[in-house]
């Protein structure tokens, strides 16, 4: 009992989110449902500290939370409300998914809070060692479902492997932030026991089963950037060069680039498979391949034919789609890049709705075709939750990024590595929820996201030892 304390019901969150990704999965893969005892299981943790906080701390704390609340439920009414006036019958779905995404960014805020909170005047080591055993958990539980030949396939055409998990995507982005904060423990004999066989079999396993481009990139990117780093800081700090490390970063990063050309990987495998499907679609108009996907093109000739039915779309969903279809034709867009094609048609939706208000809360995530739901969450939060979505969900991420780059360059000759590489670390979260998407949204990255964020928020990093 004498453990049972608000810091350590926090790691076990963490240490618990691949059982609960697990669980999520088997309940809607298996059981074929859409309800799973994890949807319920992930809020009560946080909500159970922020009703003990509230209770404990003094006045000034319980305002500052009913405040802060008050505006985020505000927001949330008015999108929910603008999301109902915008949708029509092309839209994906309804209000009740739309209010799902406003409550998981919301619980990521709420989540950020507690755990910089908590843990602001505390020793942070327990935090990385909670994401190094969920990292077990998640790494051992996939290698099991290989050999057991229960993996879930990465993609529909039956390529890749991603365990019993929901997203390859996000699974990859869980592995790869992850490295940012349990790699430094490579330099610690204590741990290379642990932290050595675990890097090995994330590395197989991103490389060359998972077959996301992030996973295979990724991985390499991560190893190259902690090399550089540690030499960069030995070489300011006048200390020696580690030889191991940078024997080992290099040797491993060209063995896996061997590996890849010489025997290949399913993200190898993945791509090719897009070139050569990207002939299945001709756009009759012009007799040549399509610059947009095949349900896209057959819309929009419905369109300039008059065909399309009533209250399908917006006039502003219309011309929106004439102008993807223009502007990808001159980009010469594959029809298979759905992320370009969503990319042009959302921002050329916010200038045929000429609306401010939407611009300032959002014309609704889930208020468009489902191939044009915008996938690049990093836009799509600024363009579908708008201008005050965008601040009240990535803004505290962005401020702490800022922060830390400010502290890092103020105090660049007292600074340590391993503060360093967290910056990284969070900027590739960024670069993941722009490229890859659901980085921020998905209820387990965003617990190591957070955790990163809550390194970089710690008072004692200032050549503090391993």
């Amino acid at each position: 009992m004498k453990k049972f304390n608000l810091k350590n019901i926090l790691c076990i969150f963490i240490i618990i989110c691949p059982v609960l990704d697990m669980i999520s999965f088997l309940y809607r893969n298996v059981f074929n449902t859409n309800f799973s005892p994890s949807t319920i299981t992930r809020p009560i943790i946080p909500a159970i500290v922020i009703i003990y906080l509230f209770f404990k701390r003094d006045k000034k704390f319980k305002w500052n939370c009913f405040w802060i609340g008050l505006v985020y439920v505000i927001y949330g009414i008015v999108h929910i409300y603008l999301f109902n006036t915008v949708k029509t019958n092309m839209s994906y779905s309804n209000e009740l998914h739309e209010l799902q995404y406003l409550i998981n960014y919301t619980f990521m805020i709420l989540n950020l809070f507690l755990y910089i909170e908590i843990f602001k005047e505390t020793d942070k080591e327990r935090l990385k060692k909670s994401v190094l055993i969920a990292n077990g958990i998640y790494i051992i539980s996939i290698y099991l479902s290989i050999i057991t030949k229960t993996s879930s396939s990465t993609y529909i055409e039956g390529m890749g492997y991603k365990g019993w998990f929901e997203s390859g995507n996000s699974l990859s982005a869980i592995l790869l932030l992850s490295m940012f904060i349990y790699l430094p423990y490579i330099k610690d004999k204590k741990y290379q026991k642990i932290v050595l066989p675990l890097l090995v079999l994330v590395g197989i396993f991103l490389c060359f089963l998972i077959g996301t481009r992030a996973g295979l990139f990724g991985f390499i990117l991560v190893i190259a950037l902690y090399v550089a780093i540690e030499i960069i800081y030995n070489l300011i700090k006048n200390k020696k060069v580690n030889k191991k490390l940078l024997i080992g970063g290099i040797s491993g990063v060209a063995i896996i680039v061997i590996l890849v050309v010489g025997i290949g990987s399913n993200t190898l495998q993945r791509r090719k498979h897009l070139k050569e499907i990207e002939g299945n679609i001709v756009d009759e108009t012009k007799q040549e391949n399509s610059h947009i996907t095949g349900s896209l093109l057959e819309i929009k000739e419905k369109i300039e034919s008059g065909n399309i039915e009533e209250n399908y779309m917006s006039e502003a969903q219309k011309q929106s789609i004439i102008d993807l279809y223009n502007i990808a034709n001159k980009l010469k867009v594959k029809n298979n890049d759905q992320r370009t094609q969503q990319l042009i048609y959302n921002l050329v939706l916010i200038k045929n709705q000429k609306n401010p208000v939407l611009i300032l809360f959002g014309n609704g995530y889930m208020a468009n075709y489902r191939e044009l739901v915008f996938e690049m969450e990093f836009i799509a939060l600024l363009l579908n939750f708008g201008l005050i979505g965008f601040i009240l969900y990535l803004g505290p991420f962005l401020a702490i990024f800022v922060f830390a780059i400010y502290r890092c360059v103020k105090n660049r000759k007292e600074i340590d590595s391993k503060y360093v590489f967290s910056i990284f670390g969070l900027a590739l979260a960024f670069a993941l929820s722009l490229f890859s998407g659901y980085t921020f949204f998905n209820s387990s990255t965003m617990m190591i996201i957070i955790v990163l964020s809550t390194l970089l928020m710690d008072n004692k990093v200032l050549d503090k030892k391993l």
